[in-house]
């Protein structure tokens, strides 16, 4: 601990041989910066008084976070390892190639990963996902509803099911809540909605065809034309892109700094196309 009024060089001494990532405690002074701060979400300064190691981190982390954050213009360059030859080694060509963490790095120590600013941003994105979709379902009348994951068959066809015991009985996982989301609408509850996991053993390796993955699923009776139930998809989808896009914006902007995408754009209404 040090204490003094101006910063004293053991101070600076003491503070600089923290290792990144460790927590600390400080007693300062809050005040706001005479000019702007680059690179900063919050603009204040800090005039520190006493500063505590509560914890220190090791000191070599296995990857930084700023080499975890880097944008990224090519993913499928992003996960291959760079190998650089004996003769580009004398030849100078990786004195200026910056650190490239790979996926199973970032697995392997998923906890710093997720201290990338873009990682909390996706994972508040897909929060506001599941916030938005539960607002629209209860503002139009839908219930919602928690159908069985452990079950003894298969959902639906044209998938695969994963399968196991259930104690002596043989039994699988839920591809879909489909059958339940029948079953409530012939017991007149007239439209449900769910936000719950999907299992599917379908070994295609590509992100179209995920083991797992949360579905948002509905159901609703029509009256007189499934046009109702396409007009009422079609607000959802109205919906959710313009309060993701209001509400969220900074975690959107976060991860176009380091994933650059189009912006996602939606009719209000939507497009119907009729033949």
């Amino acid at each position: 601990m040090f204490v003094g009024e101006t910063i004293s060089k053991g101070m600076v001494t003491y503070a600089s041989k923290i290792p990144k990532e460790s927590i600390i405690e400080i007693i300062a002074t809050v005040t706001v910066p005479d000019s702007p701060i680059d690179g900063c979400t919050q603009q204040v300064e800090l005039s520190v008084k006493e500063i505590w190691c509560v914890n220190k981190s090791v000191p070599y982390l296995p990857f930084q976070i700023e080499d975890a954050s880097r944008q990224v213009l090519d993913q499928e360059a992003e996960n291959k390892k760079v190998v650089v030859s004996e003769e580009e080694k004398k030849e100078g060509a990786d004195e200026n190639k910056m650190p490239v963490v790979n996926q199973d790095v970032r697995l392997n120590n998923r906890i710093i990963d997720l201290r990338v600013p873009t990682n909390q941003a996706i994972f508040r994105l897909q929060s506001g996902v599941c916030q938005v979709y539960r607002e629209f379902m209860l503002k139009n009348g839908f219930t919602e509803i928690h159908t069985p994951k452990l079950i003894g068959g298969a959902s639906e066809g044209g998938s695969n099911v994963f399968t196991f015991k259930y104690f002596d009985q043989d039994a699988c996982l839920a591809q879909s809540p489909q059958l339940y989301k029948q079953m409530a609408l012939c017991a007149d509850l007239g439209r449900v909605f769910e936000i719950g996991p999907v299992f599917r053993a379908e070994n295609s390796n590509t992100n179209r065809h995920l083991c797992e993955f949360t579905g948002l699923d509905m159901e609703m009776e029509f009256k007189d034309h499934y046009f109702e139930v396409l007009d009422m998809i079609g607000e959802l989808m109205v919906y959710m892109v313009t309060n993701l896009k209001e509400r969220w914006a900074r975690e959107l902007s976060i991860i176009n700094a380091q994933y650059p995408f189009e912006e996602f754009k939606i009719s209000n209404p939507v497009l119907k196309i009729s033949f």
